[in-house]
């Protein structure tokens, strides 16, 4: 049998060659070094690793080098301020790097269910405009029943989610259940609500007590502009057979929220932030849209044929059974006149 011993972590991890056959090459090399080498992966490079998880950039650029010159083989090309490529050696090293990790997560969670999830470490990412609303109190739950957990959290467009997932970066992602490829497996959390619209509460078309989608073609929108939500607001008009008049886009719902506040035009939304104010003062309210509409369901997705450790199958639990508790209450939070008390998002 042979070992990875990881001085700087102090402990060993007994493997064997269907790891892969990198470490059945017999050699000493460290886990941190290939976390390190898989975060720079996961995002683009050292610099851009080093910014989003907080590690010394050189320590990364040192654990990649580290790697290259124990196995004798270029794992990546690097761009001069541009991150790196991975070579074919590379893609495949990375591979494994990522099932080794696994089974190394796997086991420390493992060695800890005895224990009643006393600790260890989950990493989960959210689509980023449910997120705020979503995952404060399901992290905060879970840790009231298991404080010693340590929860490491993304947000971001759900195909950013979607990649990071298939590059080990998450445990699990909370996303919509749309665009998901078969590699995935899904447990259903809640159906998302009907979308509303967002509108100054002096705009004319607040006085409405609902909208219809060809009342709103002819005024300029402010388009909440990641994936999936801009592909869904967007078919919403094209199934009708209408072009919206799109003012303005952003990724950020607050920005969105900002520009309808300011009176630059409406916005489709799902979630519902609580408050009927803009970061700067300004009053919206929300206005239902007439009909039915096509809706989707809020999913935990994990990767398929990737054993699921025991505290994320903990945690998806908790998920389930946390947001069962909002019965029929809906995707967001209520928003001014048109909608009383709190929603889910």
């Amino acid at each position: 049998m042979k070992f990875i011993d990881d001085d700087d972590e102090n402990h060993g991890l007994p493997i064997d060659a269907s790891a892969g056959p990198w470490v059945a090459a017999g050699a000493k090399f460290t886990l941190r070094q290939l976390r390190y080498f898989v975060a720079a992966v996961a995002h683009g490079g050292a610099a851009q690793a080093s910014r989003r998880l907080f590690i010394a950039q050189p320590s990364i650029a040192s654990a990649i080098r580290g790697l290259e010159a124990h196995f004798g083989v270029q794992l990546c090309i690097r761009h001069h301020a541009q991150g790196i490529t991975l070579t074919p050696a590379g893609e495949r090293f990375h591979r494994d790097a990522v099932a080794l990790l696994r089974r190394v997560h796997a086991f420390e969670q493992s060695a800890l269910a005895g224990h009643e999830l006393a600790g260890g470490e989950i990493s989960v990412g959210c689509y980023e405009p449910m997120a705020p609303w979503l995952l404060p109190r399901l992290i905060t739950g879970f840790r009231a029943r298991h404080p010693g957990v340590r929860f490491r959290i993304g947000d971001g467009e759900q195909p950013e989610l979607v990649d990071g997932l298939r590059r080990g970066r998450y445990d699990l992602a909370i996303v919509y259940d749309q665009a998901l490829g078969d590699d995935l497996d899904r447990t259903p959390l809640r159906a998302s609500a009907q979308p509303h619209v967002l509108l100054a509460a002096g705009h004319p078309l607040a006085a409405c007590p609902t909208l219809t989608l060809a009342q709103l073609s002819a005024a300029p929108m402010i388009l909440l502009d990641v994936e999936p939500s801009r592909r869904y607001f967007l078919g919403l008009f094209e199934a009708a057979g209408l072009t919206p008049s799109v003012a303005f886009a952003s990724p950020s719902i607050e920005m969105v929220r900002g520009l309808v506040g300011h009176g630059a035009g409406f916005a489709l939304l799902v979630t519902r932030p609580a408050a009927d104010l803009t970061y700067d003062g300004m009053r919206v309210v929300a206005r239902p849209l007439a009909g039915r509409l096509a809706t989707t369901t809020i999913v935990a997705a994990t990767l398929a044929g990737a054993q699921p450790t025991p505290l994320t199958r903990a945690f998806v639990d908790h998920c389930v059974a946390a947001l069962a508790e909002d019965g029929d209450a809906g995707d967001g939070e209520g928003v001014g006149e048109a909608v009383a008390g709190p929603r889910a998002a």
